[in-house]
């Protein structure tokens, strides 16, 4: 029998976008130790930190004995799994990546030593069990609630002999309390790029544990200027496993020289001897936009200037559509608005809560004339903006084209319906041809309007084609056939 060729399957999509989010109580409360490495039993710690509000917290890690606690690179792997959550559209369950598309977003090489490393740190991050007592932050019910769950609350992948490598796909669902917080909007915006610059792990680790702290509402732009503790607990917050003064200044030293040379930070100061030193960060200045117009755009609409700075920085694209929607809402809110900012920030951060805002009773009611008018205008837009979709999609090919096929497949409900083995072969076949790509995502589309019925009929069809028994045809269901009411011959 004939050797089997390697699987060469696409990768999953991998976003360009430079912008990103973190999510603010993971960012607070540093689950994952910012050192490269850790003693090798090291299968637990329990650490004190402070709420916003001063109040302290107890969290507690554990992992099992043939484990060690997440530590360094696991960081930067969880950072990327957030923003692949938020680009999968944040579902209610598991979500696929391939390694390749997960090692990139998390800003590491494409090399034989990450890809060992990122098998190893997906389950850390699945087996370590935290408790965080009265400390994490529930956005919707705004209360402190106790919470136990490990980060990655499921975990699944394909490997070869030699291990994870870029062609496999990943499997994984965060943690509940996680999803929950992302989806009430309890993030902030975190510059990726710059994230993904920085040198080594605990320089990242600093970076995004000072990130999260740096962000105030209750200040007047919306910024902190400085922040202090005392040396052994903020090298605890990080992490740090050494209780010696000197040893922590050592380490840190690196993270603050780069984070200084880089301008985020324009002082670091020690104060204080012994086991009693302080540390304080004195923040640099606030980014100047490259994009003042939109930074203006949030400062008239109520976001504070640090905010609104940070904002027209990461998400550009996003502000004007957003403050579009923002006037709207304003003219056809009969409610008052307490907190017009945080109202923009939300639909600049989460455009998709506001997609469909609704008009209010306050709304003046147009002419039919005008009526009329304006809606053989959206027609018309409509109309465009479809041609120039379906110009877009015929011109893609190649690994574009197999990377648009698995999103809109993901949409539609029915990557997930396939096992994990066969969504390898799936883009195999799309990457060989042997697939139509847009007559299975046209056919799939139009499964999906007839029901649960015809999208099953349509998975099954796929799954026989992918087994090799015949080609796709993805032909609809025949309708059931109707029976009237009264007399039947």
């Amino acid at each position: 029998m004939p050797p089997s060729k390697p699987r060469s399957i696409p990768q999953l999509p991998v976003s360009e976008v430079t912008s990103g989010y973190d999510e603010l109580n993971l960012g607070r409360l540093a689950l994952i130790s910012g050192q490269k490495t850790v003693p090798a039993n090291l299968q637990r710690w329990q650490k004190q930190a402070l709420t916003p509000d001063g109040r302290p917290v107890i969290v507690t890690c554990t992992v099992p004995a043939d484990q060690v606690v997440p530590h360094g690179l696991d960081n930067d792997f969880m950072v990327g799994l957030l923003n692949l959550c938020f680009e999968a559209g944040l579902p209610d369950g598991p979500f696929s990546v391939s390694a390749y598309a997960l090692l990139k977003t998390s800003g590491l090489p494409d090399t034989a030593q990450y890809y060992q490393s990122l098998q190893e740190s997906l389950i850390r991050l699945n087996k370590a069990s935290y408790t965080i007592d009265e400390g994490w932050y529930a956005s919707g019910a705004q209360a402190w609630t106790t919470q136990s769950f490990a980060q990655l609350s499921y975990l699944s992948y394909a490997r070869s002999k030699a291990g994870i490598r870029g062609t496999n796909v990943i499997t994984v669902q965060l943690a509940p309390p996680i999803m929950e917080s992302l989806r009430a909007g309890y993030i902030k915006p975190l510059d990726v790029e710059f994230y993904r610059s920085l040198s080594q792990p605990l320089v990242r680790a600093v970076y995004r544990q000072l990130d999260a702290l740096h962000f105030d509402e209750r200040t007047a732009n919306g910024l902190v200027a400085e922040i202090s503790a005392p040396l052994l607990a903020w090298s605890t917050r990080l992490g740090l496993t050494s209780d010696r003064p000197d040893n922590l200044l050592r380490t840190l030293e690196p993270a603050h020289k780069e984070l200084l040379a880089r301008g985020y930070i324009a002082e670091v100061v020690i104060t204080g001897r012994g086991r009693s030193k302080d540390v304080r960060y004195v923040f640099g200045p606030p980014p100047v936009s490259q994009h003042p117009h939109l930074a203006a755009l949030l400062g008239e609409r109520g976001v504070k200037q640090g905010v609104a700075v940070r904002l027209s920085m990461v998400f550009p694209e996003r502000i004007e559509e957003a403050a579009r929607r923002f006037d709207q809402y304003v003219k056809v809110s009969v409610r008052p608005i307490g907190n017009r900012g945080g109202l923009m920030v939300a639909m600049v951060q989460r455009p998709e809560d506001f997609a469909d805002l609704p008009a209010g009773a306050g709304a003046t009611k147009p002419t039919p004339a005008a009526r009329a008018t304006s809606n053989r205008r959206d027609q018309q837009d409509l109309e465009i903006r479809d041609a120039q979709e379906e110009a877009r999609i015929a011109a893609l090919e190649g690994q574009a084209l197999v990377d648009w096929t698995l999103r809109q497949l993901t949409l539609l409900g029915v990557l997930k319906r396939l096992p994990l083995h066969q969504r390898a072969v799936l883009g195999e076949a799309l990457q060989g041809g042997t697939l139509d790509a847009r007559h299975l995502v046209q056919q799939a589309t139009h499964a999906l309007t007839g029901g649960s019925l015809a999208l099953e009929v349509l998975v099954e069809d796929l799954q026989t084609a992918l087994n090799g028994s015949r080609s796709f045809r993805g032909k609809a269901p025949q309708p059931l056939p109707v029976v009237s009411e009264g007399k039947q011959k």
